[in-house]
């Protein structure tokens, strides 16, 4: 048998580059004239399942400033709504939310690459990564010289957290844990009393990094996260534009202790210089409809956000159906979903030695997002995201192309 450890480590886990895969699927398509087929992406397929419409006439409604500029650290009007709006379930610190503890960022990529950067400056030395995560984040801590332990999962089908063995990587030297809600491309969420137990049974200095750019959607309840009391230890980072599913004007929003805020957006003067002259208002724009979400779950009443909400969850439901009959027609195991468009798709290793993205997006025209890339290895399985938000009939023909 295989050990674990050096599976993880030697596996590919840390692949940082999904470029060969999508030239593979091109590939593809021009030598074979039929059309790749998209089963773990980022695209909206399902017609039914769009952004918000409040939220998409107001981005439209702005001006885009083709001239202008602008530096995060200068949007004190989004930073005092974001305070607002998360302040209404959120302390920070023992507070709570104020201004100076938002940093308002252009997207989540950014906003990690700028936090392990400040995390660093604060004497960080090694990032302990509760598996499933966001693939990039190996390659930035590669390229800041930053040690990376890879914690798999306790359960690869439910991503549950090995939280025993996460206390341990994090005693000795100067550690941060990045931590991963929901689960990436898993669709499991992680309640605030899971966080909540793990970051207490951590070295009280050690910081946690919350890589929450997903979270927003869970199935079983109307608010876009829970309520938490977070130490100054914790940075959190939320994206409310993949959640809207809008991938063109994005925005994120990260919360963190005063003096983390200031070098993230020091950090991001430097390293990313301006952002567009309507970032500010952009920002605006989601901080809006998270606001009116916030309010219809409080009051209760069923205004535009919840609706939207509402019909999205109803579609990604369904498609879990179908999705999920055609998959346990060939043997696969399927993670529990509770929040977000995303599943893992899972077989035993026996049944298939070796999945690998590129070799079947060049082979059979299937571009699947294996679970390599986000960090998360089997001895005893295999596994790929589906997205949820795709479409049925192109989901059975991807099955038929690997299994034909």
């Amino acid at each position: 048998m295989v050990d674990e450890q050096q599976m993880i480590e030697t596996s590919g886990c840390l692949a940082g580059d999904f470029g060969p895969v999508v030239a593979a699927m091109r590939e593809y398509e021009a030598e074979t004239g039929r059309a790749a087929v998209n089963v773990s992406g980022w695209e909206v397929e399902d017609k039914q399942i769009a952004p918000p419409p409040t939220l998409v006439r107001r981005l439209r409604a702005l001006r885009p400033r083709l001239a202008g500029y602008a530096y995060a650290r200068d949007f004190a009007l989004a930073k005092q709504q974001a305070a607002e709006v998360f302040g209404a379930t959120i302390r920070h610190g023992g507070a709570p939310v104020t201004p100076e503890r938002v940093a308002i960022l252009q997207n989540s990529t950014q906003g990690l690459l700028l936090a392990l950067c400040a995390l660093k400056e604060r004497g960080v030395e090694r990032v302990v990564v509760a598996a499933p995560c966001y693939y990039a984040v190996a390659e930035v801590c590669r390229h800041l010289e930053l040690a990376i332990e890879v914690v798999p999962a306790r359960d690869f089908i439910t991503g549950a957290l090995d939280s025993e063995r996460i206390v341990r990587a994090m005693r000795g030297g100067r550690a941060a844990l990045l931590l991963t809600n929901p689960a990436f491309s898993l669709g499991v969420e992680y309640g605030w009393e899971t966080i909540r137990r793990l970051c207490a049974a951590l070295p009280y200095s050690a910081y946690v990094l919350l890589d929450e750019t997903r979270l927003g959607l869970n199935w079983d309840t109307p608010l876009p996260w829970y309520a938490a009391e977070y130490s100054d230890q914790v940075v959190a980072l939320r994206s409310p534009s993949k959640l809207f599913f809008l991938n063109g004007l994005k925005t994120s929003v990260l919360l963190g202790a005063p003096e983390v805020v200031r070098a993230v957006e020091r950090l991001g003067d430097a390293l990313i210089g301006s952002s567009a002259g309507n970032g500010e208002a952009v920002a605006l724009a989601y901080l809006d409809c998270w606001r009116d979400w916030l309010e219809e779950a409080r009051t209760g009443r069923n205004g535009a956000m919840l609706q939207w909400r509402g019909g999205v969850v109803a579609r990604l439901r369904r498609n879990r159906l179908v999705f999920t009959e055609a998959l346990h027609g060939i043997g696969f195991t399927l993670s529990p979903v509770d929040s977000g468009p995303y599943m893992l798709a899972a077989l035993p290793r026996h049944r298939m030695p070796r999945l690998d993205s590129r070799t079947l997006a060049r082979s059979a025209g299937v571009l699947l997002m294996d679970s390599s890339y986000f960090c998360h290895k089997s001895v005893e399985w295999v596994g790929f995201r589906v997205n949820l938000a795709g479409d049925a009939e192109r989901m059975r023909d991807a099955l038929l192309r690997l299994f034909e």
